[in-house]
């Protein structure tokens, strides 16, 4: 599960497994504390942990066609993959799709047609849309939401009206000698400038307040496949919605325009050419005064992930240690480093000022940070320790991984409890529980000599694991919570103890996301929602700005 529907459940479920299989490693090979470190090899580091500033940033909601988040004035970018369909046949059965070598329909069977979903919702902006595309064919819409206003070769107008129903276009026709491609769906007012700039202004608006953008989600770090640098996604991609993530050429140009630090999360299989061509692209085409996050994919100790099970492999066939989960933690250390290195050759000089090297483990389980940070001195190599500190309520009575509030066996008395009552938890854990588990994450931090960063946090609500016919209910009361304009005190109350237990840069989970039962991650719920109804923006951006002083 990914974007608005990626569940941070799977850190919970994994919390006591990951603790019980990481005890049974420490208990097996003795307790060996780690010796008296050595000095770090250079002092970047040590500025950062220095620095009194705290700072916020935002991980970016994926893209995707259903995604409340208004990225791209191109929609089209978000187009979902080829649907292949057939007069008779069902739905998205019909037969399979025929590609050109850049992903764009070569040539249709007869009665075949190629339909793709480009918008679901209703928060997305109504009026005169223009279609223009290269080839020849004919292309139409499957409901009254579009209709074709006008047309000439290469180029409609559409009017779209937004009801929910979506926008679902087809290619109906196409000419296999000169096929329809480039396609580009431009919301309305944006036909003259989405070729130099291809982010809604309302979207960069939004953003505006944050100092760094982790990419993880826009970049499809979980379960990414990528190896090669030809694999990648590119601007001329046919959409920016497929499992190969966002065109780095497009992060770069998201965070010069905005004036913000990028975070930048590496696929787990990638090569090292992949890597260095990367960084080169990032070295010359970022602003010279931003600073780099650079991290090795994305809790690669989360065993719901595929890369956590590379990382095992690959410690296995290293000999890292004789258990997956053991090797992988290994590997990840031993990956990062070398990823590390690769981007300090590239940068050559300026790597001091320019890279912020990101060591990450699991917050609810600070011994994964001696490991991490210690094995063959990682830590030497890094500058901060990143952890996920989400809450969600006060307690876990029975130490199963599950908070209170959303254990399913707790669903009898959590369904009858009222939106302030779970706030009223919620308020109470931050300066017990939630200040403990800063504080030891803290701690390891600094005996190593790396800043305290957070790659995700905030409110951790699901509803979709509850019975069958609580979940509607739950999600209502969930939604609810999130919606209280006492959210608004809570992340203030979240982020102050953030601020006491010496952490540093803070990034929320995530930008904007429509509420449903596998979470409730949004700051924002929908693109142009008023900020005045958005209390966990609004907390975010008080905290920025009583801590904006230099």
């Amino acid at each position: 599960m990914r974007h608005s529907k990626r569940s941070r459940t799977i850190v919970l479920i994994g919390t006591a497994l990951l603790f019980s299989l990481g005890l049974a490693w420490f208990l097996k090979r003795g307790s060996n504390p780690l010796q008296p470190l050595d000095t770090k090899n250079d002092d970047s580091a040590n500025a950062i942990a220095a620095d009194p500033k705290v700072s916020v940033g935002i991980n970016l909601s994926g893209i995707a066609d259903w995604s409340s988040q208004w990225a791209f004035v191109d929609a089209f970018k978000t187009s979902r993959a080829w649907i292949p369909q057939k007069q008779g046949a069902p739905w998205g059965e019909g037969g399979t799709l025929k590609l050109t070598r850049e992903g764009w329909i070569a040539s249709l069977e007869p009665g075949q047609t190629a339909e793709t979903v480009m918008m679901i919702g209703k928060h997305f902006p109504s009026g005169k849309y223009t279609l223009l595309y290269d080839g020849d064919g004919k292309i139409g819409f499957t409901f009254d939401t579009a209709k074709i206003i006008s047309q000439s070769p290469g180029k409609m107008t559409v009017d779209v009206t937004i009801d929910g129903e979506g926008v679902f276009m087809k290619i109906l026709e196409t000419n296999p000698s000169n096929p329809i491609r480039n396609i580009r769906f431009i919301m309305p007012g944006f036909e003259n400038t989405y070729q130099t700039q291809p982010f809604h202004p309302v979207f960069l608006e939004r953003l505006k307040p944050f100092k760094t953008l982790r990419f993880m989600d826009w970049a499809a770090t979980n379960n990414s496949k990528l190896v090669n640098w030809s694999d990648r996604a590119t601007p001329s991609s046919p959409s920016q919605a497929s499992g190969k993530g966002v065109a780095l050429e497009h992060l770069i140009q998201l965070a010069n325009t905005l004036k913000v630090d990028p975070w930048f999360t590496l696929p787990a299989q990638a090569s090292d050419d992949y890597v260095r061509q990367f960084a080169v692209m990032v070295r010359d085409r970022l602003d010279p005064s931003l600073k780099v996050h650079v991290e090795y994919s994305n809790e690669v100790w989360n065993s719901m992930f595929s890369q956590a099970k590379y990382a095992g492999e690959k410690g296995l066939e290293r000999r890292l240690d004789d258990t997956s989960w053991g090797a992988g933690l290994r590997y990840y250390s031993e990956r990062s480093v070398e990823i590390f290195k690769i981007w300090e050759d590239v940068f050559g000089a300026s790597r001091k000022s320019r890279l912020v090297r990101v060591l990450a483990g699991q917050a609810a389980n600070p011994w994964t940070a001696e490991q991490i940070l210690g094995w063959k001195d990682a830590y030497k190599h890094a500058d901060v320790y990143a952890i996920a500190p989400y809450f969600d309520g006060l307690g876990d009575d029975d130490k199963d991984g599950w908070s209170n509030i959303n254990d399913v066996k707790n669903v009898s008395t959590t369904i009858n409890l009222t939106p302030d009552q779970i706030i009223d938890g919620m308020i109470k854990e931050m300066p017990t529980e939630i200040k403990a588990m800063f504080d030891g994450n803290a701690a390891v931090a600094k005996r190593f000599g790396v800043a305290l960063v957070a790659y995700e946090g905030g409110a951790h609500l699901t509803s979709y694991q509850f019975p069958e016919d609580k979940i509607a209910k739950m999600t209502t009361l969930f939604t609810a919570v999130n919606r209280s304009p006492r959210m608004r005190g809570v992340y203030t109350a979240y982020l102050n103890q953030w601020k006491q237990s010496n952490g540093k840069l803070f990034n929320q989970f995530t930008d904007v996301a429509a509420p449903s039962k596998w979470g409730f991650w949004g700051a924002l719920e929908y693109q142009n929602q008023a900020i005045s109804t958005a209390p966990k923006y609004l907390g975010l951006t008080d905290f920025i700005r009583a801590n904006s002083k230099k």
